[in-house]
């Protein structure tokens, strides 16, 4: 008896250390791969042979240093976004600091239902060849799933996700039919990694980027286009401008943020290298985390521990629609 336990935990002991190698030395050579991504910058105009690329977001953030990056590598511009003064001003800013460059506006609000956001877009773009398209809009909505409207929860799923399945297949369509190879990528998030109670749409949307753009990364690469999914820890843009309550871990989150700009430059990096990008500590703490803890066990842990968190108590009082078991 003793012989069979001592040979039953020398081999549970050697498969754990064989898996604990794999797994780390695997992070670590993605991780390597990033950094040497990094040290030589490449110039998408040239690499693709692109005259226009389309931005979602364009108008601040992540979406907007894209597109300076863009037309700094005097590719021309189309910004997708809210039809707003803001949208307005950059592209006016835009246009004085590049004159050499198009840039064209398209205001839509990406979490309309029905689609709605495409015909614009469609006919904005109908006479130019578009090889390079950044999936970049998202927002967070905070608060429970039970406190807040279904159209705000249909909206923000939309803008975050539905909307790249829209604006990629068209698009990524084009591009196949003309047979020059192009560039589609996502901007997604450190949140993919986990449950994201009191945002409940942020990590799920997210997630679905990045499992979408894998998918639709491994069916065209051999055709010559390529994806890359970014998952961005904090970074300073308007997203902490959100819409809900205000919580605590997100004011945390604003404290350790990155450039606009720092992202930008990873994607162009990642570009025909690396399909997924991981960027940020807080980003290799949850993939260190998921290595560590089994998913279902993590799961379990947020699950039942998730009422301790000062966000989801303070909701919890304030709630309309539920008695919390534990206040």
């Amino acid at each position: 008896m003793f012989y069979v336990d001592d040979a039953l935990w020398y081999t549970l002991c050697l498969v754990g250390s064989w898996l604990g190698i794999i797994s780390v030395t695997t992070y670590v050579i993605a991780a390597i791969a990033q950094r040497c991504a990094l040290c030589f910058p490449q110039n998408l105009k040239k690499k693709y042979g692109a005259e226009w690329a389309l931005v979602t977001g364009a108008s601040s953030g992540i979406g907007r240093a894209i597109t300076e990056k863009l037309a700094q590598q005097e590719i021309n511009v189309v910004l997708v976004a809210l039809d707003d003064p803001l949208l307005g001003k950059t592209l006016s800013e835009l246009r004085h600091k590049y004159p050499g460059q198009s840039f064209r506006a398209v205001g839509v609000n990406l979490g309309e239902e029905g689609m709605r956001y495409m015909q614009p877009i469609i006919d904005s773009t109908k006479d130019i060849a578009i090889n390079l398209v950044f999936n970049n809009a998202g927002y967070v909505h905070t608060g429970f799933i039970s406190d807040t409207s279904i159209d705000k929860l249909r909206s923000n799923m939309e803008c975050n996700a539905g909307c790249t399945v829209s604006i990629t297949h068209h698009f990524l369509g084009k591009i196949l039919e003309r047979g020059q190879g192009g560039l589609v990528t996502f901007t997604s998030s450190a949140a993919a990694y986990l449950p994201g109670p009191t945002a409940t749409m942020y990590s799920p949307t997210k997630a679905f980027l990045t499992n979408f753009a894998t998918s639709v990364a491994a069916e065209v690469r051999d055709a010559g286009v390529d994806v890359v999914v970014i998952h961005p820890s904090p970074v300073n843009t308007n997203f902490y401008k959100h819409e809900g309550p205000t919580l605590n871990s997100l004011k945390a989150a604003q404290a350790a943020v990155a450039s606009p700009m720092d992202i930008a430059n990873q994607i162009f990096a990642a570009a025909g290298r690396l399909t997924v990008w991981d960027h940020g500590l807080l980003c290799a703490a949850f993939r260190v985390l998921n290595k560590i803890i089994d998913f279902q066990l993590l799961t379990e842990i947020v699950v039942r521990t998730a009422w301790l968190n000062s966000d989801h108590r303070r909701l919890a009082v304030a709630s309309t629609t539920r008695r919390p078991k534990h206040l």
